[in-house]
């Protein structure tokens, strides 16, 4: 159960929160009757979800069963994270995912018409974004689990730079180590791969990248965003997650191309890869999801048991980007520091590769990084609340001390929010452990937390990533939830 201190915490930030919402207007006239909450939800469903495919919400592919795969937008022209609409987004399949739980909550109780089952077709579909258990990426000649057989995960170090064409960045020579590979290896070792989604992919091959491969003109890895803060979304240059060289830069090496990610690392500098980013906000929010479903006795016992991992894999992103120390004091050029690069936040991603081929008989290197920004509305104590005292899904995390850390991260997340929250209600940005994403001096008094330096727009300045509406309805939504566990 949630401590009280931290209950009447999360109570007192959803108070001043709510303090500031307006009256909503009333729906219905009186001589008009308002249709139930029920209704609207039935309706919803059915054009989403059940009929999800005829109405363009869903695509026709899906990952073996389960649902039509959802696109990001009914639109196929939108001005957002993806540039193309009908790419999907890990943030899509956590919404499926949520809509199913709460179908087949109402479903159970009779409140509305229908069989419960909805919440496992759902999670199935999901995990056309899970690389390793994608059916639809119809890629089975990657081996994903081949980075258990090393011993650690490391990446080299690079700056971030202010504007897209400073890239590609410069790349002292220091390592990055990820202090947790061991634990997730012992844990999962048997697993393909890491069991966390890759935030974005081309649903219908829009791109085209996978033409000439196994699965032409199928659902593809793709991912975009790696120029720094200034690249909005039509300045992104959209790349494959499987880097084959196909594309790109000519290079000098007459047997290979450059491949697109030559643009981020440098010309001659990209061997083949792949490479896979996580939103963790979208794995949290899919693991919400399955604890409404439990808590009203709707859930699944095999999906909760998945959802445990999942959660347990997020704790990746609570790490500085290059696994330094939490200090105001560090460097780009500072040692990997370890357990004390970990911030328990829920930072902006995790990001994970490794060599597509095997080189002389085996798989001789693969890379991870974390992320040294932390956004408040990627935070989600109700999903840290779920996956420590929900027995089904504690149960799914099988690395040690997976319900350690969240019994921080619990605590910490509630206290950012109050860190955060301004006088009027709202939240306002994040923060980070890497000044301007290259570690530099944090300015004379500013403001931290925990060490780290606020930032009112963590990650994305143009536009800045606070500005939307929705940053301050997710996180109201989690914390009234929360409070009623």
């Amino acid at each position: 159960m949630i401590s009280k201190k931290n209950k009447a915490l999360a109570a007192s930030v959803l108070a001043a929160a709510m303090s500031a919402a307006a009256v909503m207007p009333s729906m219905a006239s009186a001589a008009t009757k308002a249709p139930s909450y029920a209704e609207m939800f039935s309706s919803l469903y059915e054009d989403v979800v059940t009929n999800g495919e005829q109405n363009g919400y869903l695509s026709k592919q899906n990952n073996g069963s389960g649902f039509g795969i959802p696109y990001h937008s009914v639109e196929t022209f939108i001005v957002e994270a993806p540039d193309y609409g009908h790419e999907t987004t890990s943030e899509a399949m956590s919404y499926i995912v949520w809509m199913a739980a709460m179908h087949d909550v109402l479903a159970k109780q009779g409140v509305i018409s229908g069989s419960a089952g909805d919440l496992k077709k759902a999670w199935n579909t999901m995990e056309a974004m899970i690389p390793g258990w994608s059916k639809a990426a119809n890629r089975t000649d990657i081996e994903y689990e081949s980075i258990w057989k090393l011993d650690r995960l490391k990446a080299d170090v690079a700056e971030e730079c202010d504007t897209p064409e400073e890239y590609p960045s410069k790349q002292p020579d220091v390592e990055a180590v990820n202090p947790l590979f061991e634990t997730f290896k012992s844990a999962y070792g048997s697993d393909k791969g890491y069991y966390l989604m890759n935030w974005l992919a081309d649903v219908d091959d829009w791109y085209g990248f996978s033409k000439g491969t196994k699965g032409e003109g199928k659902f593809t890895f793709i991912n975009t965003f790696q120029r720094g803060e200034q690249e909005s979304c039509f300045e992104t240059v959209p790349a494959p997650c499987l880097e084959e060289l196909k594309w790109g830069m000519e290079s000098t090496d007459q047997n290979n191309g450059n491949g697109i990610k030559a643009i981020f690392n440098g010309k001659d500098k990209v061997p083949s890869q792949y490479s896979f980013t996580n939103a963790p906000d979208a794995e949290d929010r899919a693991i919400q999801a399955v604890a409404f479903a439990n808590y009203y006795n709707a859930g699944d016992s095999s999906v909760s048991a998945l959802a445990g991992k999942m959660g347990d894999q997020c704790r990746n992103d609570m790490f500085d980007k290059y696994y330094k120390e939490i200090s105001p004091s560090v460097t780009l050029t500072s040692p990997t520091a370890g357990l004390k690069s970990q911030h328990f936040l829920m930072a902006w991603y995790t990001a994970w590769g490794g060599a597509l081929k095997a080189s002389y008989g085996n798989y001789s290197w693969a890379w991870q990084i974390g992320c040294s920004h932390s956004h408040q509305f990627y935070q989600n104590p109700l999903a840290a609340y779920a996956l420590l005292y929900d027995k089904d899904i504690n149960a799914g995390m099988q690395s040690s001390k997976a319900s350690d850390d969240y019994t921080e991260s619990l605590k910490r997340q509630i206290e950012m929010y109050q860190w955060l929250q301004s006088q009027e209600g709202p939240f306002a940005g994040g923060c980070t452990n890497s000044w301007r994403g290259r570690y530099e001096t944090y300015p004379s008094g500013h403001a931290t937390f925990y060490e780290m330096a606020y930032v009112p727009h963590p990650v994305y300045a143009d536009p800045g990533s606070n500005h939307w509406i929705g940053n301050q309805v997710w996180s109201t939504q989690r914390l009234a939830e929360l409070i009623t566990m």
